[in-house]
């Protein structure tokens, strides 16, 4: 059901960041900016062993060396775990390579290098566990005693009857894709800055994309009330999922910082980067469907193995993500998902830009679009006639109150002229969709998914808005500035935005999930009309109407349809905060998504690739993206645009570039300059669509854009090159030599 757009002056228009100027001019601070008196340096000594059992550690060469300040081994740090069996430092045996075995402070980089270095640990190798096939075999070497069969976790879904409905299908389909290890890429590295020099207060400044979870881990570490941990944020150097947790080096300095009674930073060096991550592992995918003859989708099943390497923290997101998306896009009859992480020898694995969803849609798009080959169908239309629309509920409850998803389909496929192209292009050239959905918000993933807001109006008709998400260059808070700008009726360069420390932002779960628009911005929404309601009063007194008849707009204040008599809006502040009252306009605001009314909202979009393959070196060019994204209402279009891009950019790197190569459990290619990813000018044509479906549950209508599109962007350039050469390449990335390996075959 189509539905009107709200009549703004400030939403749906173009706005710069409002850190635009900071960022180009290097004004910005970052947390590997911040230098304290007397900070000291972190250096961490590291495992050089896949697995092996820790005899000993002498540390008194580092201790004698001068300008150290403090040196921690496992003793220290006996009693902090970071997840469910993962002790801070090794007590008995080291699990991976890069495990963390000590750390040294010291006055300086150089000597911190120089005492990490002398500190001398011996070792006695055992046996090593690196396949997840391998470590699932009934006599596998066992890595933690409440993991049986090195299963950490196991998540089951059946909704519907699959067997009943595949014996019912005319065509079952079968396949297994592959996406490999990966790296986030921050443009940031990992840094963070402990002051614990007083035992009852930690300080940290480091990049996060959720600070409420930072400081409850923290907190949770050194049994601190939750209060005495105090998050400085800052500006955060990129996110892309990969900094949602607290990793080993946040403790790690925070410990060193208390032994020391001094600050400590600690950076981590190019090659640390690549084991400190903890981004995407080795995950298998093995799919199976059934569809009648006419093309009628029915059924979904879904086998996914993750490694999730030699320590669990809370991976298991990724299962419960993974498995609401096999019956997202498409109302079937019956679905099966079985999600297992197995531990190996191998890094700790989270995942990266995608958040999982993104890379198991690689394998689903691929999947379905053989699906329709088989069924002799023109992949456009398939999805077409099987895509859900707005007032579905999917099999686990998620209602769709908004929902343009075939309009998506429909419009990309017009732009890109799919008619013309598909099945006509000569060889080499090819052309493939990409369709997908995303959840705006995690309510049920956490005991609430809350954000909240503050709007302080000073008399000058300005006003700064404090909220708690991070901004990671997704312009967050630029899109809340142009929000309360909306309700206040002034504009978004009278909002100064404040956040990055938890002792005075209001709370808010985090920048991850997609929840940042939804969520924080209908908060800020709230505390704005709170601050409005507080005007309102003072406005109708000095109009001489009713306060229902006032509209704030354009820095006025006045009845509607009557312009004429219009006030400045810091009239009214000025009035209301030197009345007999003495009012000071403070808004405050809050929400969390109403999960048991089913309105969390999702995004919906659809992109289509064209390449040009190489049939010599296996080279894939992708020439154009056209692109399409259902954002609900889209409150700063050129953002929106951005965020496309950035998607469709991560997206292509990730499914032609991204693979941490691994060997004996060691990372071959641990350095920018060998790990590849594409250069700006590989960045193909993109032809961008905004579809706005107006969601009644978002501010103003609006949805996520935060990774919705690059869910679709990985499977449409992988159906793509399936087009091109006449068979899928089923391991991410698609890299040359597998290209060339397809074609041969």
């Amino acid at each position: 059901m189509a539905r009107v757009k709200e009549d703004t002056a400030v939403v749906g228009k173009n706005w710069a960041r409002l850190d635009g100027a900071d960022k180009v001019s290097g004004r910005s601070i970052f947390a590997d900016d911040v230098r304290l008196t007397g900070m000291l340096y972190g250096k961490v000594v590291r495992s050089p062993h896949v697995h092996a059992r820790i005899l000993s550690i002498d540390t008194s060469a580092a201790e004698a060396l001068a300008g150290v300040k403090a040196v921690i081994t496992p003793e220290d740090a006996k009693d902090i775990w970071l997840g469910i069996n993962q002790p801070l430092l090794p007590t008995e045996s080291v699990m991976h390579v890069g495990h963390e075995v000590a750390a040294v402070a010291a006055i300086s980089e150089e000597i911190a290098a120089r005492a990490a270095a002398l500190i001398k640990v011996e070792y006695e190798p055992l046996t090593e566990l690196l396949d997840v096939e391998k470590a699932m075999e009934d006599d596998a070497l066992q890595l933690h005693e409440k993991a049986k069969g090195n299963i950490a976790w196991k998540q089951e879904e059946e909704h519907g009857d699959p067997d009943a409905v595949f014996a019912a299908c005319d065509v079952i389909r079968e396949d297994t894709y592959i996406t490999n290890p990966s790296h986030n890429c921050f443009a940031e590295y990992h840094v963070c800055v402990a002051d614990f020099s007083s035992p009852a207060k930690l300080k940290m400044w480091t990049p996060t994309q959720t600070a409420m979870l930072f400081q409850q881990s923290l907190a949770a570490g050194f049994k601190l009330p939750v209060s005495d941990v105090r998050l400085l944020t800052l500006n955060t150097g990129g996110g892309f999922t990969g900094r949602t947790s607290t990793r080993p080096h946040h403790f790690l300095a925070a410990l060193l910082s208390r032994k020391a009674g001094r600050p400590v930073r600690l950076r981590s060096a190019g090659d640390e980067e690549f084991i400190m991550s903890r981004a995407g592992g080795r995950v298998t995918y093995k799919l199976r469907s059934g569809a009648t003859k006419d093309g009628k989708l029915k059924v979904i099943e879904a086998d996914l193995l993750f490694d999730t390497g030699a320590y669990i923290e809370s991976q298991m997101i990724v299962t419960t993500l993974t498995s609401k998306y096999i019956h997202a896009l498409y109302p079937i009859e019956a679905s099966r998902y079985r999600g297992r992480l197995i531990h190996t020898n191998n890094l700790p694995y989270y995942f990266h830009h995608g958040g999982g969803i993104a890379q198991f849609q690689f394998a689903l798009g691929q999947h379905m679009d053989a699906l329709a080959r088989d069924l002799g169908m023109d992949p456009v239309e398939f999805n077409l006639q099987n895509a859900v629309e707005e007032g579905y509920t999917t099999m686990d409850g998620a209602f769709y109150a908004s929902c343009g998803l075939k309009e998506c389909i429909e419009k990309t496929a017009a732009l890109a002229g799919w008619k013309d192209k598909y099945g006509k292009l000569p060889k080499f050239k090819g052309i493939g969709i990409g369709i997908g959905a995303m959840a705006s918000g995690a309510k049920g993933l956490f005991r609430h998914d809350t954000s909240a807001a503050f709007v302080k109006v000073t008399e000058d008709g300005k006003a700064s808005l404090f909220v708690g998400i991070p901004d990671m260059g997704q312009s967050s808070h630029t899109t809340m500035a142009i929000i309360c700008a909306e309700v206040l009726g002034i504009s978004p360069e009278d909002i100064n935005v404040v956040s990055g420390d938890t002792d005075s932002d209001p709370l808010d779960v985090g920048a991850f999930i997609q929840r940042g628009t939804f969520n924080t911005g209908n908060a800020t929404k709230n505390a704005a009309m709170d601050a409005r309601d507080q005007l309102t009063k003072k406005a109708a007194e000095l109009l001489e109407v009713e306060e229902a008849v006032l509209v704030f707009r354009d820095r006025r204040v006045y009845p509607e349809g009557q312009e004429d008599k219009a006030i400045p809006f810091k009239k009214v502040v000025y009035e209301t905060l030197h009345s007999q009252e003495g009012r000071f306009v403070m808004g405050r605001g809050f929400y969390s998504s109403p999960l048991e009314k089913g309105t969390m909202a999702y995004s919906f979009g659809a992109q289509i690739a064209e390449v040009t393959v190489d049939p010599g070196t296996g080279v894939v060019t992708v020439d154009k993206m056209t692109a399409s994204h259902d954002v609900g209402r889209a409150i700063n279009p050129r953002i929106v645009e951005g965020q496309m891009d950035g998607q469709i950019f991560s997206g292509m790197s990730q499914v032609l570039y991204e693979e941490i190569l691994m060997e004996d459990g060691q990372v071959m290619n641990p350095s920018r300059l060998d790990y590849k990813m594409p250069r700006a000018f590989e960045m193909p044509e993109v032809e961008h669509i905004i579809v706005e479906s107006i969601d009644p549950n978002g501010p103003f209508g609006a949805k996520e854009v935060g990774e919705g599109p690059i869910v679709c962007t990985m499977q449409a350039i992988a159906n793509a090159v399936t087009n091109a050469i006449g068979t899928q390449v089923k391991e991410m990335p698609l890299s040359p030599w597998r290209v060339i390996k397809a074609i041969k075959d």
